[in-house]
């Protein structure tokens, strides 16, 4: 694994936490299950929820960071 990709997954996993425990805590803050179908059914929907954000700040940050390195090669590595 090369520095960049190493670089990307430990951004990818910190960046994907977080963005789940967000979206885990606004889902949790504003829904109120009535029996354990509706806790199935906002923990499923929590998941769902929370990986696709996830999936996005990861190409976000991939980007990013693909980016960077980029401009590092053209302006700074020579």
């Amino acid at each position: 694994m090369t520095k960049i990709e190493l670089t990307k997954t430990v951004a990818t996993f910190i960046v994907g936490a977080g963005t789940t425990k967000i979206v885990g805590g606004i889902v949790r803050h504003n829904t109120d299950p009535k029996n354990a179908a509706d806790t199935v059914a906002i923990a499923s929907a929590t998941f769902v929820i929370g990986t696709m954000a996830a999936n996005q700040t990861k190409q976000y940050t991939d980007a990013l960071i693909d980016e960077a390195v980029s401009w590092w090669k053209t302006n700074v590595k020579k």
